[in-house]
């Protein structure tokens, strides 16, 4: 038989043996399994061992009694619906206990009508929360972070569940901006690796002494400068993943030393005389043709088939165009969730030959939905071309834009009145000129498009 929806695990905690009996047994008759606590920490090891759908917390526990104590103890049981409990009819008090995370307070002596409803309906958020979290955990290990429903798409989430379970080295290829790190940390969280760290470093931006220093660390003394003992990232990354992005771009002198690394599993620090060890998966990126730089000399070619393994290639996103719209959607939930494309700007998006792939259409999207008018909710072809660089396409401040300027009150209109004839004075000032007139204003230019719109003067 199922149980039912509104039954579970309550961890009950008060230290009064009597309330302790008669609400134990009053829960016990409604359905639900209970657990006693007399105390603070008798609470946290309960917790421990078995996680409570809901806790019942007085907040007057022993040894100090005082209720301060008692929210404290609020945070020890993250992930259950906390109920406080209390005999102090403290308005104050039920506010922080909210602020510290509890869902709800009971003031004692508590109506057994109100207690039943309220764990009732405590019961009834943590199964919702735990349906939440089980849909974020299946969307996560779903897409793994990318996003798309183009055959190179999916075939890439296919590969990187195929190979994180193993420990082979990964080797993935693809123009600058298609998302590279993405998938080397989608490889990391879906490896028996997960748990531990996920190092990066970029070959390119460092010289090959400092890149040296970076991997494999330096000793106290070993070079002006190095004032303390520095572990590198190799070491860092012991028991996780390692990084090794734009490795197209590594020194010819680091090359050789990476390959020692690669081969032996063990490195020598900067200034070090005794051979460390570290255990690290490495998945290394590059946008460059290392086949060809192999035969120009400025790759080695025994690296480039240690760092080979599998190879994984991401297209550029003009050959993904179906995985366009999706992604866009993707990027503008996070800058402005209640927002959506016109169907002109879907169409343009979908158009685009997007020379700077992944990386460019995210910048465009984060823009545009940063100069959404106040009140709007659509982002349209103007507004997307004006985003993109395009200033013959200023949109225009329409009859919405000038209702949701209107001041309410005389202090508010008086505001308004001066807010406007300041930004006027500066746009005549500087003949149009937005980044001059922004700098006169002391704002952004950014600031000033969006105060442009909302008082009408577009």
């Amino acid at each position: 038989m199922t149980a039912s929806p509104s039954l579970g695990h309550i961890l009950l905690v008060d230290d009064e043996p009597a309330y302790q009996r008669l609400g134990s047994s009053f829960l016990r008759e409604l359905g639900h399994r209970v657990t006693v606590a007399g105390s603070g920490e008798e609470a946290a090891w309960a917790f421990g061992q078995d996680r409570a759908h809901v806790v019942l917390l007085d907040l007057a526990m022993p040894p100090s009694m005082d209720p301060e104590a008692g929210l404290e103890l609020i945070g020890q049981f993250a992930g259950s619906v906390v109920v406080v409990l209390s005999g102090h009819g403290d308005r104050e008090l039920a506010l922080r206990a909210a602020e510290k995370g509890a869902w709800d307070f009971l003031t004692k002596p508590i109506d057994p009508d109100m207690l039943r409803f309220v764990v009732s309906r405590a019961m009834h958020k943590s199964r919702l929360d735990e349906e939440l979290r089980e849909l974020r955990a299946r969307e996560g290990s779903e897409d793994l972070g990318i996003v798309g429903q183009s055959p190179a798409a999916q075939q890439l989430r296919a590969m990187v569940r195929r190979v994180a379970g193993t420990s082979v080295s990964v080797m993935v290829l693809g123009p600058t901006g298609t998302g590279k790190e993405l998938v080397a940390r989608a490889l990391h969280q879906c490896s028996a690796r997960r748990q531990g760290p996920f190092a990066i470093i970029h070959c390119g931006a460092l010289s090959s002494e400092l890149l040296e220093s970076e991997l494999f660390g330096h000793l106290k003394g070993s070079f002006t400068g190095a004032h303390r003992d520095q572990p590198g990232l190799v070491e860092t990354a012991h028991g996780g993943t390692l990084f090794l992005d734009e490795v197209g771009e590594m020194p010819p002198a680091m090359q050789v030393k990476l390959l020692r690394f690669l081969q032996e599993g063990t490195f020598l620090p900067v200034g070090g005389r005794e051979m460390k060890k570290a255990d690290v998966r490495v998945v290394s990126a590059t946008h460059r043709d290392l086949e060809g730089m192999i035969q120009d000399g400025s790759f080695r070619e025994d690296l480039f088939y240690r760092l080979k393994g599998v190879v994984m290639r991401i297209p550029p996103l003009a050959e993904r165009g179906m995985d366009v719209p999706l992604l866009a959607a993707h990027f503008l939930r996070r800058v402005a969730p209640q927002a959506l494309f016109a169907p002109d700007a879907q169409a343009w998006l979908a158009t685009q030959p997007w020379p700077g792939n992944v990386r460019q259409l995210r910048a465009l999207v984060e823009s545009a939905g940063a100069l959404i008018a106040p009140g709007h909710l659509r982002i349209d072809l103007d507004l997307l071309r004006f985003a993109s660089g395009d200033l013959a396409h200023l949109p225009d401040a329409g009859p919405a834009d000038a209702a949701a300027a209107a001041p309410d009150g005389a202090l508010d209109a008086a505001i308004f009145e001066l807010e406007t004839r300041m930004v006027r004075e500066a746009m005549e000032a500087t003949q149009g000129n937005q980044s001059e007139a922004a700098r006169r204003l002391g704002i952004s230019r950014a600031g000033l498009i969006k105060k442009l719109t909302r008082l009408g003067l577009r």
